[in-house]
């Protein structure tokens, strides 16, 4: 996988958990930000009001600052939040075969998480014979694509119902409560994009 090349830029597979994730993107970026602007620890801390040592501990990821702490240091090297807790781009990101994990009723292989950039998620899930579930809203203005790869698919939004065969699509609004199930007696996969992008 290559990146674009940042300074001490931290590791973000799956090892992390999102809070060491986030920590070491925001890390990252506030290092990079600040040797751009040819800042001193002792400067940013002056700009800011935030501590020396709370800064380096923040560049080395070894601190999670607070909402307070991170606006501080937004205000002191004029930058804004979002830049500052956005994950460094990706040039290419290869998906490799990976287990199936269970979610739920779905087996699924995440196969890419939730991106703040991109605003979606995807994943690969098999529903297995038999199984029906019904969801509540992914939020109000999240849009869910479902592609079948193999089998019959029957999905339920209200009152309307839809079958779907490998190579259909279907695209809706998933901001209520809405039903899939596999009503025959094999194997279902389907590709499951959610998009938070409104």
């Amino acid at each position: 996988m290559d990146n674009i090349n940042l300074p001490d830029e931290a590791e973000t597979d799956d090892r992390f958990t999102d809070t060491e994730r986030i920590t070491a993107i925001i890390g990252t970026n506030l290092k990079r930000l600040r040797l751009e602007r040819g800042f001193s620890l002792d400067e940013v801390s002056a700009r800011s009001k935030v501590s020396k040592s709370m800064l380096s501990d923040i560049e080395r990821g070894r601190k999670c600052p607070t909402v307070a702490v991170l606006y501080k240091i937004c205000e002191g090297i004029n930058v804004s939040l979002p830049f500052l807790l956005k994950a460094p781009d990706k040039i290419v990101e290869v998906v490799k075969s990976q287990d199936l994990a269970r979610k739920g009723e779905f087996d699924i292989q995440q196969l890419f998480r939730y991106d703040i950039q991109t605003s979606m998620e995807i994943t690969k899930a098999r529903l297995e014979p038999g199984r029906e579930i019904t969801t509540d809203s992914h939020g109000p203005n999240v849009w869910e694509y479902i592609m079948i790869i193999d089998g019959v698919f029957t999905f339920a939004l209200e009152d309307e119902e839809y079958e779907l065969r490998s190579g259909e699509a279907v695209k809706f609004l998933a901001n209520r409560k809405h039903t899939y199930a596999n009503r025959t007696d094999k194997d279902v996969w389907a590709y499951d994009i959610l998009y938070y992008g409104g």
